[in-house]
C-alpha cells in the first residue's frame, strides 16, 4: 500500500526550507531552485504545491503568522486567566519577544518580509499584518483597565495601544542586533506600563 503524503505538512517544510534561507540571506536569496536544495527535494517537487515563488511566499508568510500566534498565544493564555489588564497587556508586549534560537530565526524571517515592503514602499496586500492585532488588543484592554479606574480617563487607548506597539516591535528589532537582551527588553516594557498603569499604584 503506497504512503500517504500529509500535502500541507510538506507543504510546512517547504515553508521551513524557505525561513532558513531568509533568515541567513534575506528573501532576495529565495528561489524555487534554492528551496528545493535547502528542503533536500527536487524543484519539480516543489512546484507542484508552489507554481510560483509568490505563492510559496504567500503561504510561508501565513506559516510565520500561525506559528507566531501559537507562540504567542500560549504566553497570553496563561496571563488572561489572571483577569489582570496590565498582565495581559505585558504578555502581548512581550510574547512577540525572540526568546530563543527559533523565535530569532522566525523574526528574522518577518524582518526580511519587512525590508522587502520598505523598498517597495508598501505592505504586500496579500500578506495579513500582525501589528493590527496587537493593537487592537492592547487597545481593548487598556480601555478595560480604564473601567476599572487603573488607567487614567484621560489617556487615548488607541494612541497608547500604538505606542506600547510600535515600543515592542523596536525591542524586537534591538534584542535581533544584540542591542538589548531579552531580559532588557522586558524592562523597559515594565518601565512603560508602570507609567501606563501608575492608577494602580
Amino acid at each position: 500500500m503506497p504512503k500517504r503524503v500529509d500535502h500541507q505538512e510538506r507543504r510546512r517544510e517547504i515553508a521551513e526550507a524557505l525561513f532558513r534561507i531568509a533568515a541567513a540571506q534575506g528573501l532576495q536569496a529565495v528561489t524555487l531552485r534554492a528551496v528545493a536544495a535547502e528542503a533536500g527535494i527536487s524543484m519539480n517537487l516543489v512546484q507542484y504545491y508552489f507554481p510560483t515563488k509568490e505563492e510559496m511566499l504567500r503561504f510561508s508568510w501565513q506559516r510565520i503568522v500561525e506559528l507566531t500566534a501559537e507562540h504567542a498565544g500560549k504566553t497570553i493564555g496563561e496571563a488572561m486567566k489572571t483577569g489582570d489588564e496590565r498582565t495581559i497587556v505585558r504578555a502581548y508586549l512581550t510574547a512577540v519577544l525572540p526568546d530563543g534560537d527559533r523565535a530569532r530565526m522566525l523574526s528574522a524571517v518577518q524582518i526580511a518580509y519587512f525590508a522587502v515592503d520598505v523598498t517597495r514602499g508598501s505592505q504586500d496586500p496579500d500578506q495579513e499584518p500582525l501589528l493590527p492585532h496587537l493593537v487592537h488588543a492592547i487597545t481593548e484592554l487598556l480601555r478595560a483597565a480604564q473601567e476599572k479606574g487603573d488607567v487614567s480617563a484621560r489617556l487615548d487607548p488607541r494612541l497608547e495601544a500604538d505606542s506600547l506597539a510600535t515600543m515592542s516591535a523596536g525591542l524586537l528589532t534591538a534584542i535581533m542586533v544584540d542591542a538589548y537582551t531579552a531580559e532588557r527588553a522586558a524592562e523597559i516594557v515594565d518601565y512603560r506600563l508602570d507609567g501606563v498603569f501608575s492608577c494602580a499604584r
